[in-house]
């Protein structure tokens, strides 16, 4: 089984982190509790936190006929590669098992998208092709 990791866009959790550490300021600006800014701050770095667990544990296995993805405990996925009709890149900001905006979209049956963003994306899409070489490439042009 061969396993891709994720890329990771930082902005995924610095933009969360900045709008956190605005919270905090305009707590302590208005003279709040030091007990409800630390009990904020500490939900609120839970949150960072698991977002960077998000990140860090997102990833893509390929066996010989299965696409396995992953992203922590929340979310896992198993698609037939089979059924896989397109993969094109996409910078969709739609929820997605994907740490980076830089995408790959995948159509399967008649409806069906999977986004993911694998860091070797050409490596990726290549592996699937050699299972599935019915696939129609729109990422590597």
């Amino acid at each position: 089984m061969k396993t891709y990791k994720s890329k990771i866009s930082w902005g995924l959790l610095v933009v969360p982190m900045l709008l956190f550490l605005g919270i905090i300021v305009s707590m302590i600006v208005k003279g709040e509790e030091p007990s409800g800014i630390l009990t904020t701050s500490g939900i609120l770095l839970a949150v960072c936190l698991f977002i960077l667990y998000l990140l860090m544990n997102t990833e893509y296995a390929l066996d010989a006929n299965t696409l396995y993805v992953k992203s922590g405990f929340v979310y896992r996925k198993h698609l037939d590669i089979s059924r896989i009709t397109s993969v094109k890149k996409t910078k969709s900001l739609f929820s997605a098992p994907a740490a980076s905006l830089d995408r790959i979209q995948i159509a399967y049956d008649s409806f069906g998208i999977l986004v993911v963003s694998p860091k070797d994306k050409e490596n990726f899409v290549k592996d699937l092709l050699a299972i599935n070489p019915d696939i129609k490439d729109h990422v590597n042009l």
